[in-house]
């Protein structure tokens, strides 16, 4: 049986690793001014971006799923002769509708899929699960990273969704935003009801202005909460470190991977406070470490260098 994993453009680990495992990026449409991009998760495509959209991207710009009838025809003709079954993770379906696209497409792919697979030769069954992550960007590539370690290791594909589906409710994820007035402008997502940004604005203004400060946001089976304040970016990202360092030390973490994601130049990560030590003890306890561009996707909603960190894990209080 030939298994595959497709997930959507905002699981936020590096291209190259996407192509040598063999998963498939779903694309998702950006909508800038009157513009309609296709964000793939190309980091070529992305760094232009980052140049030349994200600089003019105004409260009506926004990321939204393929209709349903495009994604449909996207996995007929890329994916349906290629795997026997497909695993199909996205973005938390709290955030984005491309977890019910998806779900609607899969529907639709029952009625359609013997015939395109009988003109190629292949008699056998197709099956496609969709998996709701229950989080975003590096929380996203959490997942994905433990599911293709799973194939990759002959695991049934229904015991791979059962183990995404349990991480999923135990993946944490961060986020420390640098553009604090694109974050004040559009919300952490356009039509989020989830009140996050009141959150985060409450929070900071006991403290002073919300540009005056930088907050760690934690991201968890769809709750968000500011959980760290500090006076800059470089200290955030260093508290966010700190946190991740004790707990892949204490050998808490749920799967051997920790995600990292960054909307820009990948060395700003890298010359952070407190990078070099995470990279260390990872290395030493076993622990992947994926460092990835952050998607257009991500970017337009959150805006230029925003960091991401995400691994799995049972809640803890951050420190």
């Amino acid at each position: 049986m030939r298994v595959g994993l497709v997930v959507d453009a905002t699981c936020d680990l590096p291209e190259e690793w996407l192509r040598a495992h063999g998963v498939r990026v779903l694309p998702i449409v950006l909508r800038v001014g009157e513009q309609r991009l296709i964000d793939q998760r190309e980091a070529q495509a992305t760094q232009v971006f980052y140049q030349q959209q994200l600089p003019s991207v105004g409260a009506l710009d926004h990321s939204e799923p393929l209709p349903v009838a495009e994604l449909q025809q996207w996995l007929l003709d890329e994916l349906v002769n290629e795997f026997d079954y497909l695993l199909c993770l996205t973005v938390a379906s709290q955030r984005s509708q491309i977890f019910e696209h998806a779900t609607q497409a899969s529907f639709g792919l029952l009625q359609q899929y013997r015939a395109r697979r009988a003109e190629a030769g292949l008699s056998g069954p197709f099956a496609m699960r969709v998996i709701d992550s229950k989080s975003v960007f590096a929380g996203v590539a959490v997942l994905a990273a433990e599911g293709m370690r799973l194939i990759a290791d002959g695991a049934h594909p229904n015991a791979v969704r059962v183990r995404l589906e349990q991480l999923a409710q135990q993946t944490c994820t961060f986020i420390v935003a640098d553009d604090l007035a694109h974050l004040r402008q559009r919300g952490f997502q356009k039509g989020d009801r989830s009140g996050l940004l009141d959150k985060v604005r409450g929070a900071a203004l006991g403290l002073g202005s919300l540009l005056d400060v930088k907050p760690v946001l934690s991201i968890q089976s769809g709750d968000d909460k500011p959980v760290a304040l500090a006076p800059s970016f470089d200290k955030a990202a260093q508290k966010l470190f700190a946190h991740a360092v004790g707990r892949v030390e204490a050998a808490e973490l749920l799967a051997p991977h920790l995600c990292l994601s960054y909307a820009g130049d990948l060395s700003v990560v890298r010359d952070l406070p407190g990078f070099a030590e995470l990279e260390q003890v990872c290395q030493a306890r076993g622990v992947a470490l994926h460092l990835a561009m952050l998607s257009a996707t991500g970017a337009i909603n959150i805006g230029r260098g925003a960091l991401s960190l995400a691994y799995a894990a049972a809640p803890k209080t951050f420190a």
